[in-house]
């Protein structure tokens, strides 16, 4: 079996940046947009503030004219539904049009990666919702109130279900990108795989450090977190009321002891673990896909539609600001 030349690996490698890009970017516009947003207006309401980060995620504001709880929930819960409206969608709207290439030996890389997007969506939306109801965080933080202490086996289970998702999108798209590299080899797949997610990764996570937001700070905090704050500042008051002295080493104990008493058992490294684990059986698994080829057309259309999806989320983002 020959090894795939380094310009290949470099051309799946650019492929995958631009989809990743472009999915993370539309995703979030659709997520904020047209979720959270877009279920506030349906009930009357506005959009009154956004912050769309460049590389990374963002935060919505919202008003409803008439609030309900009903209503509340749904418009918290907006961006998810319509991820997995919207990714479900796309994975079942193009499979017949797949299965047809590939009984042809054409297989269309273009849909394979649509589908692989549309998966994408979905194990998203489902990750999001098992990591928010078990820790109490952004939207999984009604979820995680609502089911009290039934949130571990209901986040559980949709982490399964996000497993499941990532173990099919592997399987169905990764045997396009092997059949791209010549000798078949899956290990320039896992090569380009892991260069492009560190080059999508590293903008997003300096981008937040470097710009900064308390808002989506406090959006993205954890339940557990924001009881033991909140402990501390009433700690706090009970000890000024009685005229006792804090210093900072006094505060920093009570502090550590509270975010204790308020810890979590791990579930978000945990699930990055096992939806890894899911990934890498679904390439195992996968099968060569005949006729995938990236071409000049593939690679410039994936680069526009990339560049077209940061210039909005930077518009938009603008346009708030």
């Amino acid at each position: 079996m020959r090894s795939a030349p380094l310009g290949n690996v470099l051309r799946l490698t650019c492929l995958l940046v631009c989809a990743g890009l472009a999915a993370s970017r539309l995703g979030l516009i659709v997520h904020e947009l047209g979720g959270h947003g877009g279920f506030a207006i349906v009930q009357g309401g506005e959009i009154t503030d956004l912050r769309l980060f460049w590389f990374a995620g963002g935060w919505i504001g919202y008003s409803l004219d008439e609030p309900t709880a009903a209503g509340m929930l749904a418009a918290s819960m907006g961006g998810l539904i319509v991820e997995l409206v919207l990714g479900g969608a796309l994975w079942f709207g193009l499979a017949r049009s797949d299965r047809l290439a590939t009984k042809a030996k054409q297989t269309r890389l273009g849909i394979r990666i649509i589908r692989g997007i549309g998966a994408a969506l979905v194990a998203h939306a489902w990750w999001y919702f098992a990591t928010g109801t078990w820790h109490g965080y952004g939207d999984g933080l009604p979820s995680h109130r609502a089911f009290g202490d039934a949130r571990y086996p209901v986040a559980i289970a949709a982490g399964l279900v996000t497993c499941v998702v990532a173990f099919g999108c592997a399987r169905l798209v990764l045997g396009a990108f092997t059949a791209v590299l010549p000798g078949r080899h899956r290990i320039g797949v896992a090569i380009a795989m892991a260069v492009s997610a560190v080059v999508l990764a590293a903008p997003a996570v300096v981008e937040v450090r470097v710009r900064g937001d308390s808002r989506y700070g406090t959006i993205m905090k954890r339940e557990g977190d924001r009881l033991a704050e909140r402990e501390l500042i009433a700690w706090q008051r009970e000890m000024k009321r009685r005229g006792t002295t804090i210093d900072q080493t006094v505060r920093a104990t009570e502090a550590r002891r509270l975010a204790e008493r308020h810890r979590q058992p791990p579930f978000m490294p945990v699930l990055a673990v096992l939806v890894a684990v899911a990934i890498a059986l679904g390439a195992w698994r996968a099968r060569v896909a005949p006729g995938a080829a990236i071409t000049r057309r593939v690679l410039v259309t994936a680069a526009l539609v990339a560049a077209g999806s940061l210039t909005a989320v930077i518009a938009l983002d603008a346009a708030f600001h």
